[in-house]
């Protein structure tokens, strides 16, 4: 499947399986090329170490997830 990337906005082979099993996973698949992913993954590293996130907090995901949405530049999350 071609994709047009919403970040860098070239078009690229989708990521040839969603990388996590929700939604969010889908749309990224959907929307994101390879290469952004994997600098999104450099990031995300980058980030848990600096904010020392510990990832068993709720909060502490979904602060990383608004920062991986902003990088990506997906669409914000609605509020539940």
């Amino acid at each position: 499947m071609r994709i047009t990337c919403n970040r860098c906005g070239q078009a690229s082979d989708a990521l040839t399986q969603p990388p996590m099993p929700t939604a969010l996973g889908g749309e990224i698949q959907a929307s994101i090329c390879p290469a952004c992913w994997r600098e999104w993954l450099g990031t995300q590293v980058m980030l848990i170490n600096e904010y020392r996130f510990n990832l068993m907090d709720p909060e502490a995901r979904r602060t990383l997830e608004g920062q991986m949405r902003a990088f990506l530049k997906l669409p914000s999350q609605r509020p539940e």
